[in-house]
């Protein structure tokens, strides 16, 4: 593959991100439980709410339109900016998401409070705190965390595949490629070739395992009014993610460890080994986006056509600051389903929760570290 192909093989791949992200934020609302709107608790009923419907159509207008006028830029420049090396994408892209990320979560709080205000009016409110609970075992069994020992054997057979390669490896390795396709960084032959692969492989399986943990430990959610089906789809939702993160994990740390071996060999270029990644992280993030259509957050789209009763058993919107951070020191949880997004979120009260992410913030900076060590 020459330098210009990857290139626009690189940028193409960047500038449809910003379609994708754009739209999937365009349509948020529409993903989420009917309990929830804009991140404000309301009866499952008033999801059906004329009002409501159309200040879910007016964000899903407004946030669509930008990813469109943002979209059509990057295709422009990407289809007349072959003599200039696409120099221009290198800020529209990370600049448009940007503006994507900050246009969605302004006009969130924009219509999160337009929701408060038409809460208060309808005088729609918990007449008390009512939770459920499933006796016995869980609605639906999740996949056990010791599959993730599966990464343990990608680290083995990148060894071993090391070893045995190792003799016919060059003196110098490519390790580096710049987006115009070029080589520009090389490091010795040697032990760290080796380890390099396998060090990636581990912080990969590493942060792959931390997530499947965080969804088994994070709160079930379900409706005291259909606490058993609500339950299900929970259920549902959660063990379809963790399928996922294992399947599509296990698949990029394999790969990364396979398409280095054979760069280093000499078999493929790193240009070829960026383009088949670039494709499989495409693969990711549409599964990642299938799922969220066919699931919605917290399985929420599993029984769209569930009865809706019209009163709302829980309301906890003061434990919401901003509609996305959750600060309650009176949950136990660790792990819950997001208000406004696809995913889980910490309860910030918790100080296991400031552990936990001092604890990633080390053991990404052990890894960087490490890999500036072998490559230095």
């Amino acid at each position: 593959m020459d330098a210009p192909s990857f290139l626009f093989i690189a940028y193409g791949f960047l500038t449809s991100l910003v379609f994708v992200l754009g739209m999937l934020l365009a349509f948020m609302p529409y993903l989420m439980r009917r309990q929830e709107c804009f991140a404000v608790t309301i009866p499952a009923a008033a999801a059906l709410d004329p009002y409501l419907r159309q200040l879910k159509r007016r964000f899903a207008l407004i946030m669509g339109a930008l990813t469109l006028v943002l979209f059509a830029i990057a295709l422009l420049l990407l289809a007349t900016g072959a003599d200039t090396e696409w120099d221009g994408l290198d800020w529209l892209i990370p600049s448009a998401d940007a503006v994507l990320l900050v246009a969605y979560y302004l006009l969130m709080l924009f219509f999160r409070r337009k929701v408060q205000a038409y809460k208060q009016e309808q005088g729609w409110s918990a007449a008390s705190q009512r939770s459920s609970a499933i006796i016995g075992s869980e609605a639906v069994s999740q996949i056990s965390l010791r599959w993730n020992l599966l990464y343990l054997l990608v680290m083995v057979a990148t060894l071993i595949a090391g070893i045995l390669c190792y003799p016919a490896m060059p003196a110098m390795i490519p390790m580096h490629i710049g987006f115009d396709g070029v080589v520009s960084d090389w490091m010795p032959k040697g032990p760290a070739v080796i380890a390099f692969p396998m060090v990636i492989e581990g912080f990969m399986g590493a942060c792959f395992t931390l997530c499947h943990w965080s969804i088994n430990r994070a709160r079930k959610w379900s409706d005291p009014n259909a606490p058993a089906t609500s339950a299900l789809a929970y259920g549902l939702y959660a063990r379809a993610w963790n399928i996922y993160l294992l399947a599509f994990g296990l698949l990029l740390s394999a790969s990364i460890g396979t398409l280095f071996l054979l760069s280093a060999l000499g078999i493929a270029s790193l240009a070829v080994m960026g383009a088949v990644l670039f494709f499989i992280i495409i693969f990711m993030v549409a599964g990642a986006i299938g799922l969220s259509i066919v699931y919605g957050q917290a399985g929420s789209r599993v029984f769209k056509r569930m009865h809706a009763p019209k009163g709302m058993p829980e309301d906890d919107d003061e434990h919401w600051k901003g509609g996305i951070i959750y600060f309650n020191p009176d949950d136990a949880s660790l792990f819950l389903p997001e208000r406004f997004g696809i995913g889980w979120t910490l309860n910030w009260a918790r100080p296991a929760a400031w552990a936990l992410v001092v604890g990633f913030i080390i053991l990404t900076a052990g890894f960087v570290g490490t890999i500036f060590i072998l490559v230095g």
